[in-house]
């Protein structure tokens, strides 16, 4: 059986095991719940170097993604970026993460000028990763249908200087901690 913590006087329980995130979005869990749940400032006190990570003041609107990440470690300092909506520094370069939903991926003027910065970018050193986050529904009001392979297509013919990745819906915090653990190794095979 599963350890609960009580993580706050109103009666909501959670395990370690909870998909906070998807309990924040249904509103079933207080935001003052989770930080104590999360135990924010003594994981940050523990660390041997700190994580920061920036993130686009327009980016995380509901503050799921920030809180999230300050509840595994990372002091988030939110603020208009100048390209990408997530930096950070690493032994590869700065790190500049654009995150795109597949119907985002549809403005395809708009992320051609995107690309094109982030290939700017790669050339000065950064190391820049296109984040498709995936949600179940690929298609936007006005807008054609994405399939499997239209989005596999577009999304090879993005790779190159650009490097892309893959987020499930819902687990966003998980996939950028795991690109910040990625880049920051001294050596790399396969980049």
């Amino acid at each position: 059986m599963e350890e609960q913590v009580k993580a706050d006087g109103a009666g909501d329980y959670y395990t370690e095991e909870s998909n906070f995130e998807e309990l924040v979005r249904a509103g079933t869990v207080s935001i003052k719940a989770m930080t104590l749940a999360l135990d924010y400032v003594g994981r940050k006190e523990r660390q041997r170097y700190p994580r920061t990570i920036a993130m686009d003041y327009h980016e995380d609107i509901d503050g799921v993604a920030a809180l999230l990440l300050s509840g595994i470690g990372y002091t988030v300092d939110k603020r208009v970026l100048p390209l990408g909506d997530y930096q950070w520094s690493s032994p590869l370069g700065l790190v500049i993460v654009e995150r795109k939903t597949p119907a985002d991926l549809q403005d395809l003027a708009r992320l051609k000028r995107q690309l094109d910065k982030l290939r700017v970018a790669d050339a000065e050193g950064c190391f820049s990763v296109l984040l498709v986050d995936h949600t179940t529904d690929y298609s936007r009001s006005g807008h054609k249908w994405w399939t499997d392979n239209t989005l596999d297509n577009l999304l090879l013919a993005i790779s190159g200087k650009v490097h892309v990745a893959h987020c499930v819906q819902g687990e966003l915090a998980h996939r950028l901690d795991a690109l910040y653990r990625l880049t920051q190794k001294k050596e790399h095979g396969f980049l």
